[in-house]
């Protein structure tokens, strides 16, 4: 690698260079919250964000 890329590179910024990232998050539809004590006990208070959790990495106990 020549030093003239590695000196372009030193004083660039990532901006300038490429592009690190976009960013795509699709809407979630309203929908009724649980209520504060199941919310609570469910770690949401969304129900279709209620999914599943296996400690064995998917597998059901």
């Amino acid at each position: 690698m020549n030093s003239v890329a590695v000196n372009e590179c030193e004083t660039a910024t990532p901006s300038q260079t490429v592009v690190l990232a976009i960013a795509t998050i699709p809407m979630q539809p309203w929908e009724q919250p649980f209520d504060p004590k199941t919310a609570l006990k469910h770690g949401t208070i969304f129900p279709s964000l209620d999914l599943p959790f296996y400690v064995t990495g998917g597998e059901q106990p």
